[in-house]
């Protein structure tokens, strides 16, 4: 799993961050398995693996870029750690 950008250099960027929703700002690899950063809606940040939920979203997986998650009707989507596109 790659970290560029890392979460530092993310956190100093130009680059305008959603604020009023949920926003990947770190991914990681460890030997627990991939996880995580999410930047809730509400500005709480919130370190996440495969199986938690955030708010009222599952998550399903996460990989090199992307976040998968599922809301509370069953619907999935993906989040994209922001420069990474």
């Amino acid at each position: 799993m790659t970290n560029t950008p890392d979460v530092g250099q993310l956190a100093q960027s130009k680059a305008q961050l959603q604020l009023d929703s949920i926003t990947v700002i770190g991914l990681f690899s460890g030997p627990q398995g991939d996880s995580a950063l999410l930047r809730m809606g509400d500005g709480e940040i919130q370190k996440v693996a495969a199986g938690d939920t955030a708010g009222v979203l599952t998550v399903l997986a996460i990989d090199d870029a992307v976040v998968t998650l599922r809301d509370h009707r069953g619907q999935t989507f993906q989040l994209t750690l922001p420069g990474t596109t």
